[in-house]
């Protein structure tokens, strides 16, 4: 190696290392000191323990990523100029994401108390137990089922059974046993074959679980706040429609309970160690922006930042105002969803039905309203992202050529087109999703297409990007999960209404498109 490299890689890392090691770091002890105050019962931290186990360590690390390091990896100077630090940034991320995750399990098994009791009724604080002596009340028998849709493209239906029985205390209904089944089958199965296959797991399930030796267990988990405490808790509500506030539900568990933690607490450190040095590998590559550096170091910030680009877009104003508000309104919606127990990346099809979701039967029966609130519901989080993407890049042509209000008119009844044309075509799916509206903007420009509003270079440019974005939404549509019903029906009513808004004044479009 000469000296030249030597000298540019040490610049890179005395440039680059220190604001690593903080972020990294920095995010860690923050995201732990949130999980202490949840792990002693915060009153204001009760939150579902698959937000700390996965969602938090996936989503937390972007923040100082993008706000902090990534202003520092633009010394870094690729060979493709179209090339930037996308890379790096994801090597730290996975170190981020495997630290916080690790971590997560060593403070949760590290606080967690274990005590061995006589009876359930001498748990104090105790996440796990072992008891001495108890029985059930096997005359009171409760079950939840639960249905959902997993897998990258949709390919596997999952059935979860929640069984309980009440503990025999001198408390009302207050201790549960609770056991969980899982079965995870094709999603490409018919109905028939589907309903076949959850009666058998049912019926071999119910005998396990009234046939289960339930003192074979070596402790006892005392179930925090999650989505399977949730679905026990409707077992038990199955039950008996009073539900008392302290409710204890406690599940089984094999092998010897172990509070050695040592190995875990080494394996945050060995993470770290193993992304550090990919890192630092990583750095070799690209070459070293002399000139970035030095604006860096007096304070000199670039002319333009996509971040900063990216929120202003959420700002209301010029060329994007009605869109801003659009994506504001389906982003608060979605967090008021995630934050009301929704899962994040899967909802349940019931779930999106009781926040507004779109069906056959609820609409015919007269709730017509959700005819426009499904178009403000997203089916988890890849869901509305994919859908804001496609709502920026259409509205960037269309908002400005309409005009604001000929654009919300477009959108919204092209949306309500949408989720009509869904329930005419499905009998019993649970249509979601601002796609339907979407597509409707796209068939606004369509319409035009059809005109002479523009010059034929325009026309092929536009084109090119409609048949992208349309065809790949219309052929993983075929592949399950989408409602392609409801793309069709936004696509040609948007360009039934972008035709029918140009007729009607041909002038003020062709003075926009000028």
């Amino acid at each position: 190696m000469n000296k030249k490299f030597l000298k540019n890689y040490s610049l890179k890392l005395k440039h680059i290392l220190p604001t690593y090691f903080i972020v990294v770091f920095g995010t860690l002890i923050v995201a732990l000191a949130f999980r202490w105050l949840f792990s002693i019962n915060f009153s204001l931290l009760i939150i579902d323990e698959e937000y700390y186990k996965i969602w938090i360590p996936i989503i937390l690390p972007w923040i100082p990523i993008t706000i902090w390091l990534r202003p520092k990896l633009r010394i870094l100077k690729f060979k493709k100029q179209n090339r930037d630090s996308v890379g790096h940034q994801f090597i730290v991320w996975l170190t981020m994401a495997a630290m916080l995750i690790i971590s997560n399990h060593y403070l949760t098994e590290s606080t967690a108390k274990f005590e061995a009791l006589p009876t359930i009724e001498n748990l104090k604080e105790g996440r796990y137990i072992s008891l001495e002596d108890f029985q059930l009340n096997k005359n009171l028998f409760g079950v939840e089922r639960k249905f959902d849709v997993t897998g990258k493209y949709g390919q596997y239906f999952n059935i979860d059974l929640y069984f309980v029985y009440p503990l025999k205390t001198d408390f009302e209904l207050k201790y549960w046993y609770g056991k969980k089944y899982h079965l995870q089958i094709s999603n490409n199965l018919s109905e028939q074959e589907k309903e076949q296959r959850f009666r058998s797991f049912y019926k071999t399930s119910i005998k396990s679980f009234k046939t289960h030796n339930y003192s074979e267990a070596y402790y006892y988990e005392v179930l925090q706040v999650s989505d399977d405490k949730d679905a026990f808790i409707e077992a038990i509500g199955s039950v008996d429609s009073y539900i008392p506030e302290e409710l204890i539900i406690i599940e089984p568990k094999r092998g010897a309970y172990s509070s050695d933690n040592s190995r875990t607490f080494a394996w945050i450190f060995g993470e770290f160690g193993i992304g550090f040095l990919i890192f630092l590998f990583a750095l070799i590559f690209p070459g070293y922006n002399r000139l970035v550096y030095q604006r860096q170091l007096k304070g000199i910030k670039p002319k333009s930042d996509e971040l900063i680009e990216m929120i202003k877009f959420l700002i209301p104003r010029d060329y994007h105002y009605i869109t801003s508000i659009i994506i504001i309104l389906n982003l608060l919606v979605f967090l008021i969803m995630v934050f009301s127990g929704i899962n994040i990346l899967y909802p349940t099809a019931i779930e999106l039905l009781e926040f507004g979701g779109n069906r056959r039967f609820e609409v015919l029966k007269g709730e017509w309203w959700r005819l426009f609130t499904s178009m403000f519901i997203h089916a988890g989080f890849m869901h509305i992202v994919l859908n804001i993407f496609g709502l920026v890049l259409g509205s960037i042509f269309i908002e400005p050529i309409f005009g604001r209000i000929k654009f919300l008119a477009i959108y919204l009844l092209s949306g309500i087109c949408a989720s009509i044309t869904s329930i005419w075509w499905h009998e019993n799916t649970v249509s979601i999703g601002a796609s339907g509206a979407i597509f409707g903007i796209y068939g606004a420009l369509l319409g035009l297409l059809l005109t002479n509003a523009m010059s034929s270079e325009s026309k092929k440019e536009i084109l090119h990007m409609l048949g992208i974005y349309v065809g790949i939404s219309l052929i993983a549509g075929l592949a399950g999960g989408i409602d392609n019903a409801a793309h069709i029906g936004g696509l040609i009513s948007g360009a039934m209404l972008g035709l029918i808004i140009y007729f009607l004044d041909p002038k003020a479009i062709k003075e926009r498109l000028s």
